[in-house]
């Protein structure tokens, strides 16, 4: 028996009580509300305008120029059309805008902008002090209680926290203000979860300020008795739930608050909230016990599903809140019995939010029933639904409204409230999408009804969704990371989970070390064996800290240097390979792999704990590091076993690698080499930089552990620039990984020209900021991108280039310089701490930035060293930076952010592409024709729209960069195409060819050749032709199905991941007398297919079989206009600074000259054999290109939300 069948005695009076207030509801509609009801169903009916409207409030405040925001409007009444919900009027006014309006819009906009401000202050009020008043006293006499929610710019610093702060308790002293609801983001710009403790501390001593203000000031009501003001905490995300109810429950706990009340929120859709509800319920009722004042706990649905979505897509977490309506609904009702009981009530008091009528009338019902109807308060929200408001207030008498506020200046900061409100209030499911033609005993009140009704019969799950508990992890019941067929990043660690806070303890609590501590002994492994005695020892030392009398720097290990002869040894044990890695299949590899991935995420603790004490590195970075490590392993393992697909073809590794790892990603850049080289069946020589080599060491034991041995993966630390180069130029070392600077790269190339150098380096990267950006999120990425890790990741944004009303914008400068003055730098071991030390004290460019300025640049926020630590330095901000300069054109690699103005975008691109770095970009921009002109013009390897430039992941944005920004082949580490090049191929077999979608004259050509050959013609070149065929149809077949296409492997709810491919703007073809026929025509066919401009370069005088073709009447059409010409070497050489690839057929073709040449000029030669199988042959003319694009807004997807549904949530 349910309540649907047999509803108890409370149940038929809420029902009754229900359809008694929609009754008087509708009776009391003004004409007004009837003309907006009517508006409203037309909008409902029409997702589409859902949408319009959604981009119409989050577009049309961004710019200040009437012109800018005319064409904006102008693009998306033309992209949407205008609005079915528009009044006939409204309507023909839009037309007039389209038609002439648009041309004057000095006179046009101003207009438009005062008729959304006046539609949209039904929901939030005009903060204007008179415009206030005459609200607050209206409402007063009303007898509604009115809780006021100031919003404002984005919180982004502490300036701006102490300000929000103060305008907080001016509202408590203004004496027609009785109730207020602070957001802790508002008043604590840098809550974080891991620093728990202190961020709580700092919510105290500022929540103290605000009930003082509150117990200082009364609130006169309309009767002239007196209440004390009210302070309510409001609920934000689920990351800051515990942090809200623990610096709510520790401020009320001083002794100066006992008689003080203050309320919060709790949102029913989290399954955390009724647990937390009783642990507070409890705390109440002995605090009121003791003598102490009732709380009050406002409880809520919860409103911010939509951006909980998103988060939980991105960081591949559970997803926090219940994901049905029945679940939530049932969670309510539990929340609400359990609050209004009399024994936990007159403790804890209860405010019912909700426009739902049914849950309203129940809540009612209860609390009338239980004679606690003093202690219970309907609250609804301001603007929505104000008939039903008067209809509930008739039986209740007061009623609270939560009521956001923003003056004229502000109301860009109420774009998310709306968004938020809309996104809430036409689920299908909401009672409120229905409020507007309600009619009690009708078919969606049915409906409604019975939703009801079941829901109270409905048991939800208690408990928390997120159980990620890093102390107690059984890895052999892990996830999938190829769960059905698709790769999944690993998860981060959820520091807003207790468990987790602890275990970060526990880290800082073997990891920091003292001066009584004895060091690490940390060996080299070479040849099968461990070598520490009879090595010279370097330290490790933690630059973050200091300690002892003396004030030194603690040592946390040492290590032991290889020698000139370790190196050669274990360059022979690789290569002789007696573990016999190189023959293993690649399942067999994979095999191992996974068990190392299993290491790794064991040991996620000792490496974040290792990074911290020899980096500096903080544990948000690191662990980050940790899951791209893992994500290498898994994602490079099963690469390797499906290139058994690839028909026709067999693969071995090349044979033996060098991984030079760097520093700033001590953790997954040297586990994404080693990982890469052993999947692609070679054995590796890690060589870590001298201030990584204890987290390289904590990770190799992961791969040891795992039963990889100490032949196949050897770990050998020195010096780079005394014994470095005994590794990079040896000839037995088949191909070397490198991530560092661009100079040293180049550096590693010269030495071994005809080495084979896989290297990521340097970047000059930049975000350009538009007039049409949400400049608050702008200024959050910046920052971030700008000052994580001190600025030292090779992706961090050191330039911003800003639109010139952008730079002009007062407010926008004072908001970046107050967001990254309070990102604090200190100790990775003082959790509050966003950012460490950098590596070493600066020196050259970097000393130069961080101290100096140049002409016409001035501080906006001038760095400074903090405690006498001389690589622990603050950000800093130079302004006035012109193009061309030491600053916008000098990678520093640290916390210095130069700023220059653009008159446009195109300025801006310009600027960007000037440094000749190519590797990330970002745009900040809502506007989607700026976010495409900018993706087609920019040149750089990982490109970001509306995101910072940092924190790529494996496929999901495989990373490396062009120009400058990389060396060798370019291929994007984390992608599709990074192993092959550490493996060799040799065709076999017939490639695979599938049917064929476009036509071209290639295919035509070759359809012809298949039927001479056929018929016996052209048997001179038979051989070759025959293959040719097979090559030209499958480079035709992968480019249809692979290097033509935009890729997205994860449709992630809110973000678009696209991997691409760009073709070479030019390729120069260099012919060789060894060259078959095959080996030419198939890479002219390639670099035609892919679209490049082709020189075909032949050396002067050469006679060959390919040569004597081109001037057949066959070849000529061939080649198609195509004149081959003949070079000298040196005429060569003069052209290779001007066209970054040279494809040769063969590795043994290339004269040692152009090696050398090339590697002065970073010109890549290509030179794997020619193979039939496209897939294999096409990826040399092409460079790859990541496309990240956050196209959510808080959460609500747009238009994307008018297509089948695509997402990954």
């Amino acid at each position: 028996m349910t309540y649907a069948d047999k509803p108890d005695q409370t149940v038929k009076d809420a029902l009754n009580l229900a359809e008694s207030w929609q009754n008087r509801a509708n009776a009391l509609l003004t004409r007004e509300e009837k003309t907006l009801q009517k508006y409203m169903a037309a909008f409902l009916d029409n997702p589409r305008d859902k949408a319009v409207m959604a981009a119409f409030i989050d577009q049309s405040f961004r710019s200040e120029d009437p012109e800018r925001v005319a064409g904006q409007i102008k693009f998306l009444m033309q992209k949407y059309g205008v609005p079915d919900f528009f009044s006939a009027g409204d309507k023909l006014l839009m037309r007039i805008f389209l038609g002439i309006g648009h041309h004057f819009p000095h006179v046009s906009i101003p207009r438009v902008m005062a008729k959304m401000r006046d539609d949209s202050s039904r929901s939030v009020i005009p903060g204007e002090k008179r415009e206030l008043k005459h609200h607050l006293e209206t409402r007063a006499r009303e007898g509604v209680i009115m809780n006021i929610n100031h919003l404002g710019e984005a919180v982004l610093g502490e300036d701006e926290a102490l300000t929000r702060l103060r305008a907080y308790e001016n509202d408590l002293k203004d004496p027609l203000i009785q109730y207020i609801s602070v957001k802790i983001s508002t008043i604590y710009s840098q809550i974080s979860s891991l620093a728990f403790d202190h961020t709580v501390a700092v919510l105290e001593e500022r929540l103290s300020r605000l009930l003082r203000t509150a117990r200082e000031n009364c609130y006169t009501r309309m009767d002239g008795s007196q209440s004390p003001k009210f302070v309510n905490l409001d609920m934000e995300e689920y990351r800051d739930l515990e942090i809200t109810v623990a610096a709510f429950t520790r401020t009320l706990d001083h002794s100066e608050f006992v008689h003080v009340s203050a309320g919060l929120a709790l949102q029913a859709y989290l399954p955390d909230s009724y647990p937390i509800q009783q642990a507070l319920t409890r705390w109440a009722r002995d605090r009121v016990n003791r003598g102490g004042a009732p709380i009050k706990i406002r409880i809520v649905k919860g409103a911010n599903l939509e951006m909980e979505k998103v988060e939980s897509a991105l960081r591949n977490w559970p997803l926090a809140p219940y994901d049905n309506k029945p679940d939530v609904d049932a969670a309510f009702k539990r929340m609400i019995r359990y609050g209004l009981r009399p024994e936990n009530i007159r403790a804890a008091h209860i405010g019912v939010g909700s426009h739902n009528l049914f849950d309203q009338a129940y809540a009612y019902v209860l609390a009338r029933n239980n004679h606690v109807l003093e202690h219970f308060s309907v609250e609804m929200l301001e603007g929505m639904a104000d008939h039903v408001r008067r209809a509930v207030q008739e039986t209740t008498g007061n009623l609270v409204l939560y009521a956001p506020v923003a003056n004229r200046e502000q109301f860009v900061s109420a774009i998310a409230y709306l968004i938020r409100r809309l996104d809430e209030n036409t689920g299908e499911e909401n009672f409120l999408r229905h409020a507007c033609h309600l009619e009690p005993g009708g078919r969606t009140w049915q409906y409604l009804k019975d939703q009801f009704l079941r829901s109270l019969g409905h048991n939800a799950r208690e408990g928390s969704f997120r159980t990620q508990d890093r102390n107690a992890e059984d890895f052999r019941d892990a996830g999938h990371p190829f769960l059905e067929g698709r790769f999944r990043n690993e998860p981060d660690t959820d520091w807003s989970l207790a468990p987790n806070r602890a275990w970060a303890r526990s880290i800082r609590g073997k990891w920091m070390k003292g001066s009584g501590d004895a060091p690490l002994q940390v060996p080299l492994v070479f040849s099968g064996r461990e070598v520490f005695s009879g090595r010279h020892a370097q330290s490790v030392v933690d630059t973050a800290r200091k300690d002892g009398k003396e004030g030194a720097h603690p040592v946390v290990a040492l290590w032991a240097r290889a020698t000139e002869q370790d190196l050669k040894s274990a360059v022979g044990s690789a290569k002789a390979d007696p573990g016999g890695w190189r023959n293993l299949p690649p399942e067999d590899r994979r095999n191992v792999l996974k068990k190392a991935a299993v290491e790794i995420r064991r040991a996620r603790g000792d490496l974040i704990g290792a990074a911290a004490a020899e980096g500096g590195k903080v544990f948000y970075e690191s662990d980050g590091e940790v899951s791209e490590a893992v994500d290498f392993v898994e994602y490079y393992s099963r690469a390797a076993c499906d290139l058994k697909e690839l028909k026709g073809v067999t693969f071995h590794g090349r044979g033996v690698g060098v991984v030079l790892s760097p520093w700033n990603f001590p953790i997954a850049i040297p586990c994404g080499g080693i990982a890469a080289s052993l999947a692609a069946g070679n054995t590796v020589l890690i060589k870590p930089a001298s201030s990584a080599v204890l987290t390289a060491w904590v990770l190799c034991g992961c791969f040891w552990r795992a039963g990889i041995d100490q032949h196949t993966l050897q770990f050998v630390p020195c010096p780079g620039e005394t014994s470095g180069h005994i590794l990079t130029t040896h000839p037995d070392v088949d191909y070397v990984i490198f991530t560092g600077g661009t100079e040293t790269g180049l550096k590693i190339q010269k030495a071994r020209p005809q080495g084979l150098l896989a290297a990521e380096t340097g970047g000059k990267n930049a975000t350009i900021v538009t007039a049409m950006s949400d400049r608050d999120q702008a200024i959050k990425n910046v920052v971030y991108s700008a000052f994580g890790h001190s600025g030292q990741k090779c992706s961090a944004t050191s330039l911003l280039i800003l639109e010139r009303p952008v730079y002009e914008d007062r407010n926008f400068l004072r908001q970046l310089v107050d967001a990254a003055r309070s990102y604090a730098a200190g100790s990775p071991w003082e959790f509050q701490h966003r950012t460490g030390p950098l590596i070493r004290p600066p020196s050259g460019d970097l000393k130069w930035a961080l101290t100096e300025l140049d002409t016409g640049e001035s501080w906006a926020l001038k760095p400074e060293m903090k405690e006498d630590n001389p690589s622990l330095w603050t950000p800093g901000i130079k302004l006035g930076v012109r193009p061309g300069s030491r600053s916008h054109m000098t990678e520093f690699f640290g916390p210095v952010l130069s700023v220059l103005k653009a008159e446009n975008l195109d300025e801006a691109i310009d600027l960007v592409n000037a440094t000749g770095y190519g590797l990330t970009s970002a745009l900040e921009s809502l506007d989607p024709r700026e976010q495409d002109h900018w993706q087609k013009r920019v040149r750089a390897g990982n490109l970001y729209i509306n995101r910072g430039t940092t924190g790529a992941m494996v496929l999901r944005q495989p990373f490396g960069g062009m120009g400058k920004s990389a060396l060798g082949a370019g291929v994007k580490v984390g992608g599709p195409n990074y192993l092959l090049q550490f493996m060799n191929f040799d065709g076999m077999g017939f490639p695979e060819a599938g049917a064929l979608i476009s036509e071209s004259s290639l295919l035509t050509i070759v359809q012809e050749w298949e039927t001479k050959l056929f018929w016996g013609r052209l048997n001179v070149w038979r051989k070759d032709l025959e293959r040719v065929v097979l090559g030209i149809r499958s480079c035709l077949y992968r480019m249809e199905t692979e290097f033509s296409r935009e890729n997205d492997y994860f449709n992630l709810r809110g973000q678009d991941n696209i991997f691409r491919y760009r073709p070479y703007d030019r390729v120069i073809l260099r012919l060789h007398e060894k060259d078959t026929l095959f080996e030419v025509l198939v890479r002219v066919a390639a670099a035609r297919i892919a679209g490049c401009k082709t020189l075909l370069s032949v050396q002067a005088g050469l006679c060959s079989g390919a040569v004597e073709f081109f001037d057949t009447s066959e070849g000529m059409r061939f080649l198609e206009g195509l004149v081959p010409q003949e070079q000298t070497e040196d005429e060569l050489i003069g052209m290779l600074a001007e066209n970054p690839l040279v494809r040769y057929a063969a590795p043994d073709r290339v004269p040692m000259t152009i090696h050398e040449a090339a590697a002065e000029r970073g010109c890549h030669i290509s030179r794997d054999p020619v193979l039939m199988e496209g897939r294999l042959e096409m990826r040399h003319y092409f460079q790859e290109q990541s496309l990240c694009n956050s196209y959510h807004r808080y959460g609500n997807l747009g238009d994307r939300t008018l297509l089948k549904s695509r997402f990954i949530s």
